[in-house]
This record gives C-alpha cells, structure tokens and sequence, in this order.
C-alpha cells in the first residue's frame, strides 16, 4: 500500500514540476531571422439548432530565429491574459525591426514548450536586446520557487506537528 502512495505522490510530483516548467518564463539569448504572420480558422460551434459552425479567423504572429550553433528557435506570439501581455503587434514590430540589422543578438522571454509534432511553440513575452555573452539570472523564478519550497516545507511541519498532537492525545 505504501508503495502505490509513493508512486501517486510521485506521479503528482513530476505533474506539478512539469506544469511549473511550462508556466514560468524562460529567456533564450537567440538572432530574429525574421518573422511572420498566419491566418488561422477555427470553427466554432453554433448555438443555435439547424444552423452552420461559424468560422473565426485570427492573425497569429511568429518570431523565427536561431540559436548561436544556428539551430532554428521559434516562438508564436499571442496574447497571454496570465503574463498581462496584451501587444503582440508591437512586440511583433520591434522583433521585425531587430531583424533588420542581422547581428544583434537578443533575449526572448517566453513560457510554454515547443513541440514539433503536436505543432506547439513557446509564446515570447518580451524581446530586447542584449550584448555577445550575455547571461541571463531568473531572479524571479528563483524567488518564486524559493517561496514555493517555504510554503510546501511549512506545510509539512505544520500537518506533522498536527499529527504528533493528535497521536499524543490518543496515548493519554
């Protein structure tokens, strides 16, 4: 019994560390090789019986670049709501306007994966740019998991100080 307990705290473990790994942001130091904008159509599901789905179409912004190795590195660029992020336009200007000039080097801030078979980008954030050798410090990913571990290892001491209480009790 205590192994498949320790298997379900591990499965939920490795759940939440993934999702953290998807929503915290990441910056990638990369060169802009251009950009690009697709017109995408989603069906929507009509409301009314007997009548057709609807098509909604909408611009969806690419940031294509390369690593220092030359792999490719691309990110979409949408609006995210979470990261209050509400300029893809601007953003995708300023990232077409970087790639004019094609030295510079930038950092892209994004969250998400990029998963080629399920056709799935990171979603950039922020674009600036930066100097050869720049590293970047996540200092609020870092203060964000630092607070993380605090709240989980309080909780712990907490439910077994609660636990030790309540076996106490049941020994008087």
């Amino acid at each position: 019994m205590r192994k498949i307990a320790y298997i379900l705290i591990g499965i939920v473990v490795i759940t939440f560390a993934a999702a953290l790994h998807y929503a915290l942001p990441q910056v990638d130091v990369v060169r802009i090789v251009g950009t690009d904008v697709k017109r995408v159509d989603t069906k929507e599901n009509a409301t009314t019986e007997g009548s057709d789905a609807s098509i909604h179409t909408t611009d969806v912004y690419y940031i294509l670049t390369e690593t220092s190795e030359g792999k490719p590195k691309n990110y979409r660029n949408e609006d995210a709501f979470i990261y209050g992020k509400f300029d893809s336009s601007n953003l995708h200007t300023r990232a077409r306007s970087i790639a004019q000039n094609e030295e510079n080097l930038v950092a892209v801030r994004h969250y998400g994966w990029r998963l080629p078979i399920f056709s799935m980008f990171a979603n950039a954030v922020k674009v600036w740019e930066v100097e050869p050798g720049y590293r970047h410090m996540p200092i609020f990913n870092i203060l964000f998991l630092s607070l993380l571990a605090w709240g989980i290892g309080y909780a712990v001491w907490k439910i077994r100080s609660f636990r030790q209480r309540l076996s106490d009790r049941h020994r008087d």
